[in-house]
């Protein structure tokens, strides 16, 4: 017997409802097979493979290439080098208008867990997957354990969504599902309930992927490259033990719009808005019913496992195949706040998913990786080259042509190689016929074709010269290379863009979950000074991030030089700037030296004047710690700018006018050298 035929998206079996598991099952079950329709599944196998160097042509087993040349396994590590060479530049954006400082204190928190919890390395973690798979899918969460926002990159065969071409999965996926492999006995123990099924799921989160290494010589193959169709069965897998026994854990996040009616005790009201009262000074209440939302934000999340065990292990009328572990509201959202008060943070009425594609597929929101448009260059580059190498060893051992009948056999020379010596050959008869075999040149276009095929890749992954770090013909000048250098950044805008918003909504993410569960006060350092950060304290507010763009990419000494330039000639920066951008040799002395000089020029300005020599000593005092205090003062802004990063005093090297030189300079008075 199935399911009630009355439950849909917009009528879901409410909490306790005995339909509830098998209903849950169904969403992640039409979901799964719409991901194997698309054949997302066996995409990701073959672009795993082709980046492990596992490639092959044809339907059937056949043996791979002994000396792989995976050029896609570089250009996938280039392009995330690439991305994600510096970490981001961005600032906290207040939305609400008020501008009160505290998007500054959400920067600084932001930076500091960004250190802190190595969002970095979780960066290039993201960029190596969307390279790999086409997508990237992170999930955040609040972890209880240190009070901080939690992002887990989710492996794409984990990641199962609803049906359809979402542009904001969050927002207008009715559903997604997140499928995890964990140890029986500790969910057992966290959800307190018996009889978890045991059960590793290695086709379903493509475990076989850990037997793609580079030692088989063998393997079964469909398509043009990498589509491994031999499949784990249970003669394959470990015989475990019961402590180390693994369940499926299917987690589905849905949007409920499940109502209630609630009656509430609400004083009556006069014309005036103003509460009634009786005689006795009460305040006279009536019973009101209202319509309220069962899930505040609509968000609802149920987490099911499949039952082991007999049908005897069930309760009375529990006829599901699968367990309810949990059934909850939201909880990126604060449970005891007032939905009023936290309805603008980011995590409110948003599953949480957040992706990034390599290249945007217009069909479905998985995207997908270059290694569709390359797999088959890729595969003649590792023929051709195959070829060369066997060529090259049967020149070095070409076959040794001994004439019949010499007195000479094939066990003879055989003996003699196999004793590590010379070979030495004594034919019976006169004049013997003993000579390697000559092998044939190789063509002339053999080289041309494998250059050309090179270059095809190339231009299809889009890599030019400069990118790999070799300088065009004829291109000499720093202008002209970091033009190029700045091309190959617009080559790969559409990645750049993709990962700076994954930045992006990872830190709003991270800002919303403090707004709504952060409870504890922590000291944070905003200009220099610390300042008490408590995020729920700004749980009505509305912010936004955002990245700089071409921060998270590398620069080079070439362009950081030509745009100290610039802002030079446009009076933005001084010649000391410039002269630190450069990194010219001595530069810290020439400035000493330029200061120095400056005040001399003041001073002995001052005296033609008529300034008498001892007030030209006591201003020349003033104005060099007029300029300690405004090198000070610029350090403090610069520390500020960089959000830590404090830099270096500018050095003062005092002098004495021409007029006081060879006399004691006053006390209070250092004496220039």
């Amino acid at each position: 017997m199935g399911i009630d035929s009355r439950w849909n998206l917009r009528n879901i079996p409410p909490k306790g409802d005995k339909d509830v598991a098998d209903f849950v099952f169904n969403l992640f079950e039409i979901g799964r097979l719409e991901k194997e329709r698309l054949g997302k599944p066996s995409d990701f196998l073959s672009n795993y493979a082709l980046y492990k160097g596992r490639h092959t042509p044809g339907l059937t087993t056949a043996p791979r290439p002994s000396i792989p040349v995976n050029l896609y396994f570089a250009n996938v590590e280039r392009t995330v080098s690439n991305i994600t060479a510096r970490n981001p530049r961005g600032e906290v954006v207040d939305l609400d208008g008020v501008k009160d400082g505290v998007e500054d204190l959400f920067s600084a928190k932001l930076m500091k867990w960004w250190g802190e919890s190595k969002q970095a390395a979780l960066t290039r973690s993201s960029a190596r997957a969307m390279e790999i798979y086409g997508i990237t899918i992170e999930k955040p969460s609040w972890d209880r354990e240190t009070s901080e926002p939690k992002i887990l990159t989710t492996d794409p065969f984990s990641f199962v969504p609803a049906p359809g071409n979402w542009k904001d999965l969050s927002k207008q996926a009715p559903y997604i599902c997140y499928v995890y492999l964990k140890f029986k006995d500790e969910m057992e123990r966290k959800f307190d309930v018996k009889g978890i099924a045991t059960d590793e799921a290695y086709e379903l989160l493509g475990a076989e992927r850990e037997k793609y290494k580079q030692s088989e010589t063998r393997r079964a193959t469909m398509g043009n490259y990498a589509d491994p169709m031999s499949r784990v069965g249970e003669a394959d897998r470990t015989q475990s033990d019961e402590i180390v026994d693994r369940c499926v854990i299917i987690e589905v996040w849905i949007h409920d719009y499940s109502t209630k009616t609630v009656i509430n005790d609400e004083p009556v009201l006069d014309a005036t808005g103003q509460p009634v009262f009786d005689g006795e000074g009460g305040v006279i209440t009536q019973k009101v019913k209202r319509t309220v939302s069962v899930y505040p934000d609509n968000v609802r999340k149920v987490t099911i496992a499949q039952r082991g065990g007999t049908s005897s292990d069930k309760a009375p009328g529990d006829r599901s195949a699968y367990l309810i572990l949990d059934d909850c509201v939201n909880p990126n959202i604060n449970p005891e706040a007032d939905p009023e008060n936290i309805k603008k943070t980011y995590p409110w009425g948003r599953l949480p998913v957040y992706t990034a594609t390599s290249y945007e597929d217009l069909m479905s929101i998985w995207g997908f990786a270059a290694s569709e448009q390359v797999g088959d260059l890729v595969l003649k580059i590792n023929l051709i080259v195959s070829k060369l190498l066997s060529y090259v060893l049967n020149v070095m051992t070409p076959p040794l042509i001994v004439q019949r009948y010499c007195g000479i056999s094939r066990e003879m020379i055989e003996s003699e190689l196999n004793k590590g010596g010379q070979l030495v050959l004594m034919p019976y008869t006169h004049d013997a016929r003993i000579e390697f075999m000559e092998i044939p040149n190789l063509p002339a276009t053999f080289f041309n074709v494998l250059d050309l095929i090179i270059k095809l890749f190339d231009r299809v992954s889009q890599i030019e010269d400069v990118d790999r770090g070799e300088a065009p013909n004829r291109v000499v000048a720093a202008s002209a290379i970091v033009a190029l250098q700045e091309r190959n950044d617009t080559l790969r805008q559409t990645k750049i863009r993709s990962i700076e918003g994954q930045i992006e909504e990872r830190s709003r993410w991270a800002i919303g979950l403090w707004q709504n569960h952060s409870t504890t006060e922590e000291m944070v350092e905003v200009g220099g000074e610390p300042q008490t950060f408590i995020g729920v304290d700004h749980s009505k507010r509305r912010f936004s991030f955002l990245v700089e763009a071409g921060s998270t990419t590398p620069r080079t000494s070439l362009q950081t030089q030509e745009l100290a330039l610039k802002l030079k000639e446009m009076g933005v920066i001084e010649s000391r700037d410039v002269l630190e951008a450069l990194n010219f040799e001595n530069w810290k002395e020439i400035v000493r030296r330029a200061d120095a000089t400056l005040f001399d020029q003041i001073i002995e300005i001052l005296l033609d004047m008529g300034l008498k020599e001892d007030k030209a000593v006591e201003l020349r005092g003033t104005l060099e710690a007029l300029q300690k205090e405004l090198a000070s003062e610029q350090n403090l802004q610069s520390r500020t700018e960089s959000r830590g990063k404090v830099s270096g005093q500018r050095p003062v090297s005092p002098g004495i006018p021409r007029a006081t030189q060879g006399q004691n300079p006053p006390a209070g008075v250092n004496p220039s050298v």
